[in-house]
């Protein structure tokens, strides 16, 4: 007969020993010695275990002497239909797995073992092994077509629904009208299709360049998205084969009316400054053949395979007027002129002044520039000579400069301001020797500009010397240097809408109070990068934003809580709205 006193007495557990020995001791009230030897116990052992239980009893702890009980998870009840729908596709021979998927595909999520308690409910056996052939005799499941694109037919959409990871894209809408852009993309000829017109391809690209997207391949990714086709006016994007292709049929003609028509609607909204910063940046190539030529990239102090473009740029505005990648060695000091050409058909107002750096073009094209009346400010390229020449200059002829509103380390500079002449260059020019500017040798500053003062034109300079990080901000956000090794995409097409992408976020931060001269990057983190509920019922398309920290500025900028007529929209409306906590 089994004693159960020995299931307390003698326990085999350790932790109920544990238990029977503390129990044994405070409520039995035995001696710890009497208890130890019990229990099989050392008595420092006890002790030990005496310690440790006021411990825990001190902190509020109980010891974990029980297990808890915790039920199980409930049985989610399944659907009639769901289990018919399994019974009908195991009586077509179809394995378990097979049948997950299937039902996967029709938007039913059931997991394996949930799959096989049906069935074994219902009386059905394991599945023999099958061969290949038995396998290939089974009906396969109807095979989904892919939808084709094509522009939006907006009263078959009435009353529709949806969500949209990028919802943020539509602060954008009412810029693109102010700018004309239909009417841009119309004037510069660009090509149109059978399926949809140019214009929803335009803003396709724009898109990609909106959203920080690195690769044209990524629009794959944007396939289900119906709030980035609602932004090209199609029912979704098109494929990336068919937007490399679109950009090869585009020519620098077609670019260069683009940029111009561009320009001319923006200096309806953005007045521009006059001075205009002039700089070559270098698009790399990674791939093995290549017939691009070797260019200096200053970014990675290294001369690679690239596509050479040139960028402009107002320093007042931030806005990049042109650019141009089509550029070549033989061609590129004389590229200025072309600029010059290209903003004679643009502005009836002359440039103020033309700021570029020492290898931009040659000394005989910045004599044309001086006969033309254009002001100029550039360096000079230095030499050994020209540099061992400073020591000979008396040093009372130095003039110390200081440089306000601009924030820079080194404020107070030192220089010498002279008349020169230059070979290639017709006439005498200023030459400004900068010293104690940060670096160890010093900078030759030349302008055709006698009348400005010496601090003016150390200004103006010095801000080229900020703005060249600002553009390079804006070529890493919108990935100019990002050109895959096949080079997909028409570079110089490519750039034309980089230069339109960033026009737009220049004209919304300008709309965004405290954000006016923010990077893309960080007007696109904080506003852009958002998701919305869009709603489709006669006559309006709402977007509400969801929640975020930076609403409340967006919903203090014009363009909310008013009906905006879109034209590419039908008979449509656009009405912003946001939630104004977070």
């Amino acid at each position: 007969m089994y004693d159960h006193r020995d299931f307390f007495l003698k326990p085999e557990d350790s932790l109920q020993r544990q238990y029977e020995t503390l129990r044994a001791f405070y409520v039995d009230k035995k001696s710890a010695e009497e208890v130890a030897y019990s229990f099989g116990l050392s008595l420092s052992y006890f002790n030990k275990l005496r310690s440790l239980f006021h411990q825990e009893i001190a902190n509020n702890k109980r010891p974990l002497f029980f297990i808890k009980r915790r039920p199980g998870p409930k049985e989610i009840p399944l659907e009639t239909t769901t289990r018919e729908k399994v019974i009908e596709l195991r009586k077509k021979n179809y394995s378990i797995v097979e049948i997950k998927a299937i039902l996967n595909a029709r938007g039913i999520y059931l997991a394996l073992p949930q799959i096989r308690k049906i069935l074994k409910q219902e009386g059905f056996s394991r599945l023999p092994r099958r061969t290949k052939r038995e396998r290939n005799r089974i009906e396969p499941p109807v095979k989904i077509r892919a939808c084709k694109v094509e522009r939006l037919n907006f009263e078959a959409l009435d009353q529709r629904t949806f969500d949209t990871r990028y919802g943020g894209i539509f602060l954008f809408l009412p810029f693109i009208k102010r700018l004309r852009l239909n009417q841009i993309v119309e004037k510069a000829s660009y090509p149109e299709t059978s399926c949809f017109g140019s214009f929803n391809y335009c803003l396709s690209f724009l898109l990609l360049k909106l959203i920080d997207k690195e690769r044209l391949s990524h629009v794959d990714h944007l396939s289900f998205d119906a709030g980035c086709g609602l932004f090209a006016g199609l029912n979704l994007l098109p494929k990336s084969s068919s937007l490399s292709s679109y950009s090869y049929k585009i020519i620098r003609e077609m670019n260069r009316s683009f940029l111009k028509e561009l320009f001319i609607a923006t200096q309806r909204l953005v007045p521009p400054s006059g001075d205009v910063n002039l700089d070559f940046t270098a698009i790399p190539h990674w791939g093995d053949e290549s017939i691009l030529e070797h260019n200096w990239s200053g970014k990675r102090r290294t001369g690679l395979k690239s596509v050479l473009a040139l960028i402009a740029q107002d320093p007042g505005t931030g806005i990049l007027p042109y650019s141009n990648a089509q550029v070549r060695h033989k061609t590129k000091n004389d590229e200025v002129l072309c600029f010059i050409d290209f903003w004679a058909e643009i502005s009836k107002e002359s440039i103020k002044c033309l700021i570029f750096d020492s290898k931009f073009t040659t000394y005989e094209n910045l004599s044309k520039l001086n006969s033309d009346g254009i002001k100029f400010i550039t360096l000079r390229r230095r030499g050994k000579n020209l540099v061992e020449g400073i020591n000979k200059i008396f040093s009372s002829s130095w003039k110390t400069v200081t440089l306000e509103n601009l924030k820079r380390k080194y404020r107070k500079l030192r220089v010498y301001d002279s008349k020169i002449h230059l070979q290639g260059y017709k006439g005498r020019i200023r030459q400004i020797i900068v010293t104690n500017h940060g670096r160890e040798l010093p900078a030759f500053i030349i302008t055709n500009d006698f009348e400005m003062s010496t601090k003016d034109i150390l200004t103006k300079y010095a801000r080229r010397w900020l703005v060249e990080k600002g553009i390079s901000e804006q070529i890493d956000f919108f990935h100019l240097n990002m050109v895959s090794s096949s080079i997909v995409v028409k570079v110089d097409f490519d750039l034309t809408m980089t230069l339109l992408a960033n026009t737009l976020y220049r004209l919304l931060g300008k709309e965004l109070i405290g954000f006016e001269d923010c990077t893309a990057k960080s007007i696109f983190s904080k506003f852009i990068d958002n998701g919305a509920g869009v709603q489709i019922s006669y006559p309006n398309i709402k977007v509400n934003l969801r929640k975020k920290a930076h609403n409340p500025i967006i919903s203090e900028t014009e363009m909310f809580n008013k009906e905006i007529f879109i034209p590419w929209y039908g008979n449509y409306s656009l009405r912003l709205d946001c939630q104004n906590t977070t």
